[in-house]
C-alpha cells in the first residue's frame, strides 16, 4: 500500500493526466487530508488569540489586549484577567488622578480579602514608564493560601486627570510560565486617542 501511495504521489506531481479513475479519487481524499494536516498545523503554531478590552468600557481612556486563553472579566472601572494556570492574576483600571491614593487602598483591602499578606519589609518603589505613560511601581512579596506570592501596583498617568491601576498577584513559576502572554498584554496597553 506505501508503495502504490507513492506511486500515485509520482504520478500525479510527475504525470499529468495518469490519475484517472479510482486512483483520481484516492489522490483526491490524500490531497484534501493533506491540505488538513498543513490547514491544522498552522492552527497549532499560531500565537493564541486574544481580545482588546476597553478601560472602562464605555468611554474607554485605554486598551489592552488580553489572551482569549486567560478568564477575562470586564469591571465597572477597566479589566480583570486570570491566567488559564490559574497562577497569575492582573487587572488595568481606569482612576482619577486624585483619587490615587483611595484607588490603591482599595486594591490593598480587597488583596486582603483574597487572603493575600503583603510582606511590608520587601516593598519596593521604582519609577516606570510603560509604552510612553508614565508612573510608578511598588512591589511586595506576599503569601496567600497557596504560598509565596508577588504583587505588584503600577500607577500610570493617562491624561491630566486620569490615571491606570494595574495590578499584579501571582507566583514567581506562574510568571515565567505566563511570560508571553504579560509581554502581550503590558505592550498592548495604550490610551485611546
Amino acid at each position: 500500500m506505501r508503495r502504490e501511495c507513492i506511486d500515485l504521489i509520482y504520478k500525479a506531481v510527475y504525470l499529468p493526466g495518469a490519475c484517472r479513475g479510482t486512483s483520481q479519487k484516492v489522490f483526491a481524499m490524500f490531497k484534501n487530508l493533506l491540505s488538513a494536516c498543513i490547514f491544522a498545523g498552522f492552527i497549532v503554531m499560531s500565537p493564541a488569540i486574544a481580545k482588546t478590552h476597553s478601560v472602562p468600557d464605555p468611554n474607554p481612556v485605554a486598551v489592552v489586549t488580553i489572551p482569549d486563553d486567560w478568564a477575562a472579566t470586564t469591571l465597572p472601572k477597566g479589566v480583570e484577567a486570570l491566567s488559564e494556570d490559574e497562577e497569575v492574576y492582573v487587572a488595568i483600571e481606569v482612576t482619577e488622578l486624585q483619587d490615587v491614593a483611595r484607588a490603591i487602598a482599595d486594591t490593598i483591602v480587597w488583596l486582603k480579602s483574597k487572603d493575600v499578606v503583603l510582606d511590608e519589609a520587601t516593598q519596593a518603589k521604582q519609577d516606570i514608564t510603560i509604552n510612553g505613560l508614565s508612573g510608578v511601581q511598588v512591589k511586595w512579596q506576599a503569601k496567600d493560601a497557596d504560598g509565596p506570592t508577588q504583587v505588584s501596583l503600577t500607577v500610570l498617568q493617562a491624561t491630566e486627570t486620569k490615571g491606570l491601576v494595574l495590578t499584579y498577584w501571582g507566583t514567581e513559576e506562574g510568571a515565567k510560565e505566563n511570560a508571553v502572554d504579560l509581554n502581550t498584554i503590558i505592550t498592548s496597553l495604550k490610551l485611546v486617542k
